[in-house]
């Protein structure tokens, strides 16, 4: 049995977030700085990767995504900013 063209970019899209997912966990309990900063490499190289994928998984219908209306998109980005603050700050003062 062949598999269709979309089952092989399901395939290649699971693959790569569990990647993406590896080199996250290793680069984060690295302690060596050259070895951190190549998984950390290697996780955006595995992101282009699974964009260029999910861009050709949309593009056919694949993978269909909403139109998130603009004020939900900002709201989420002034949540996101605020917790990134609170993450800093917090790591701040524990510096």
């Amino acid at each position: 049995m062949q598999l269709t063209d979309q089952e092989i970019l399901q395939d290649a899209i699971v693959a790569h977030k569990f990647l993406m997912n590896m080199y996250c966990q290793f680069g984060l309990e690295c302690s060596n700085a050259t070895l951190r900063n190549l998984f950390e490499e290697l996780h955006k190289v595995a992101s282009e990767h699974n964009f260029k994928i999910f861009k050709i998984m949309n593009d056919k219908g694949y993978y269909p995504t909403m139109i998130a209306p603009t004020k939900e998109v900002k709201t989420t980005l002034k949540n996101h900013t605020q917790m990134q603050e609170e993450l800093s700050g917090l790591i701040n003062d524990n510096i």
